[in-house]
């Protein structure tokens, strides 16, 4: 008996025992792995042995085959790479008689056992893995249970449909299907006891809830979900043994749990661990994944020639633009409309010596203040620098222990000068860990509400260039304590004399400012004087770094335009003249080139993460534009 075939060919199930119906290569590989031979199998003599994946482990005993198909079966099935082939159709041969084609690059991919993260160009067959792998699994793997996920359901309906489809081109897999449940959610149960789910992550990830998978957990398209609730509900769904695998298209934004995980496989930054994702267990946290790279370029013709390279340059405007190095390079570039391009970015991201991150969380609830603080280096320069962050500060304060005694309390106290407070001990903890910088600085403020963070930004100016020393960030606090924190960062950083800085008049910004200009304690700052307001939706005449108001060519008339566009105008010009200076800190790395805007007769800017940014254009406002109004509130625009 010797094997004949050289290449795959479809078969049936009744036909295994019939001969050797695998190819050569495949049949002499299993001989060798189980140091066997064909004059055993002749006298049908087969080994015994637990199927492991024959590229990764080697085989245990168990039970003893009896059949030449059974032998041939468990061989294939012990192989993604070889039951895909032998027992599903090709989807674009019309009669569907050939075996489903899989590529190099799949093969390596299916065959690896462990959590992978695809980063793929536009139809190069990550949806087809998705298909062969699962279909595999459910075949394979009895009484398992697997999770498929996407953003939305239309990404879920294409690998239902292929699937459906191949039990209709293979007799032998039509009655496998016990159980096809389509509502709420496609859920499948096969013959071997495998049961697959289908779940649209939705905004919030809720479909994934009370869902508990042990075999794989797969994620389509994973760069679209942007929210950590998406992923923390499906990785919760995850249990110990469960293999993740994650398939996207990049789409340049550098603050998504997409690109962490994609870096941490890439073995990247420490920094941006999966374990960041609020609510991963234990487990999700401890694996490591095996990043695949499958840019369009490596596909044969006529899939990839330079016929269709000039196309594609031409479709998405240059070899440099998002779309070509999304769909094509399978790169994550820049998103779409992006405000400040990483390829400008990362040249004014130097080392900050002086540069401090403190961050604050009030858990009041638990009685508690979080605090971290950090200085940051830069670790490498693999695509850009690298975070490099080193912990100052991490402990836990008392939020209040008593009446009149807790760590954002303060007395006030009459003295000859006027009233005066007394530092607290939130006050006291910004004074020792910031560094104070001589010469002219001045601060930037986003301040929050309800669940926004502040943003507290303080720039030190030295001739035309702009360098950020200091940023402070808090979450869950009241317009009191952020009274405090712009206070006690003006006493460090600033000079009586000069503008303290600026910040955007929206709802808690408006408060915060009514109380540094009109409350006692604060009188002596001057902050009617030294703190202006800015409404970004305000308009006003567009201007220079020098104050001069720009002319229409055409009318000879000012140009008008938002208070957003001006600053952001101003911020993207330090940029591109490397006047600007940012410090290697990771959440300044991620949130800016992440920016990215729309136009229309005013361009509309991506409100998610920018507070950073909105803290810098307020101290552009106030340094531009604050030094000629003569009132705080000076937004040229009621403030709503």
């Amino acid at each position: 008996m010797r094997a004949t075939l050289d290449a795959v060919e479809p078969i049936s199930f009744a036909d295994l025992d019939k001969g050797l119906l695998v190819t050569r290569q495949d049949f002499e590989r299993w001989l060798q792995a189980h140091d066997w031979t064909y004059h055993q199998i002749s006298r049908n003599e087969f080994p015994a042995f637990t199927f492991a994946n024959y590229f990764t482990e080697r085989f245990k005993p168990h039970t003893r085959i009896k059949t030449l198909a059974e032998f041939q079966l468990r061989c294939i099935n012990n192989d993604p790479g070889l039951w895909v082939p032998y027992f599903l159709r090709e989807p674009e041969d019309p009669d569907h008689l050939d075996p489903y084609s899989l590529w190099e690059w799949q093969l390596e991919s299916i065959r690896h056992v462990g959590p992978t993260f695809h980063k793929c160009g536009a139809e190069v067959g990550k949806t087809r893995e998705i298909i062969a792998w699962s279909l595999w699994k459910a075949f394979t793997t009895p009484n398992g249970s697997g999770l498929t996920g996407a953003p939305q359901q239309t990404h879920l309906d294409e690998i239902i449909d292929a699937k459906l489809e191949q039990l209709e081109w293979n007799a032998d897999l039509a009655d496998s299907l016990i159980k096809h449940k389509k509502v709420p959610h496609h859920s499948m149960k096969w013959a071997s006891g495998f049961k697959e789910h289908y779940r649209p992550a939705g905004h919030d990830g809720e479909a994934f809830r009370s869902l508990h998978v042990r075999t794989y957990l797969i994620m389509d398209e994973v760069a679209k979900l942007y929210e950590k609730k998406q992923w923390s509900e499906a990785f919760r769904a995850a249990k110990p043994g469960c293999v993740p695998k994650f398939y996207t298209v990049p789409d340049g934004r550098r603050d998504t749990e997409s690109y962490r995980l994609s870096k941490l496989a890439e073995g990247g930054d420490e920094a941006v661990k999966i374990g960041k994702i609020e609510s991963a267990t234990k487990y999700v946290q401890s694996l490591k994944y095996r990043l695949f790279v499958w840019p369009k370029t490596i596909m044969p013709p006529p899939y990839w020639t330079p016929e269709r390279r000039t196309k594609y340059i031409d479709e998405f405007g240059g070899e440099d633009s998002p779309g070509f190095q999304h769909n094509i390079l399978a790169q994550d570039g820049d998103p779409e409309n992006p405000v400040f391009p990483w390829s400008q970015f990362q040249y004014v991201v130097k080392e900050v010596p002086e540069y401090r991150c403190l961050k604050i969380i009030v858990d009041q609830k638990s009685n508690e203040v979080i605090v971290r603080g950090y200085k940051f280096n830069i670790s490498g320069y693999s695509d850009g620098p690298t975070s490099d962050p080193v912990s100052l500060i991490d402990t836990t304060f008392t939020f209040r222990e008593g009446a009149g005694k807790g760590f954002f309390e303060y007395e006030l106290v009459s003295t000859p000068t006027g009233i005066r407070m007394t530092e607290s001990e939130f006050r006291k903890l910004i004074k020792s860990f910031f560094v104070a910088v001589p010469g002219l600085n001045r601060l930037g403020g986003d301040f929050g509400y309800s669940q926004d963070p502040t943003e507290l930004l303080v720039k030190h100016i030295v001739g035309k260039q702009k360098i950020r020393i200091a940023r402070l960030h808090m979450k869950h606090v009241t317009y009191d304590m952020q009274d405090q924190a712009f206070d006690a960062l003006d006493d460090i950083y600033c000079t009586r004399d000069t503008i303290s800085g600026g910040t955007d008049l929206g709802n808690a910004g408006s408060a915060v400012m009514h109380d540094l200009c009109g409350l006692p304690q604060y009188k002596h700052k001057d902050y009617e004087n030294r703190l202006k307001g800015f409404q970004f939706e305000g308009t006003t005449e567009n201007r220079d770094e020098e104050g001069n108001v720009m002319l229409d060519a055409k009318n000879n008339k000012p140009v008008k335009i938002t208070m957003k566009e001006f600053a952001t105008d101003h911020l993207t010009r330090g940029v591109q003249r490397q006047t600007e200076v940012f410090p290697p800190d990771k959440d300044i790395i991620t949130f800016y080139p992440g920016h990215t805007c729309h136009a229309g007769k005013h361009r509309i800017y991506d409100k998610s993460n920018d507070h950073i940014i909105d803290a810098d254009r307020a101290e552009i406002l106030a340094d531009i534009l604050g030094v000629e109004m003569d009132e705080p509130f000076a937004c040229r625009s009621n403030v709503r």
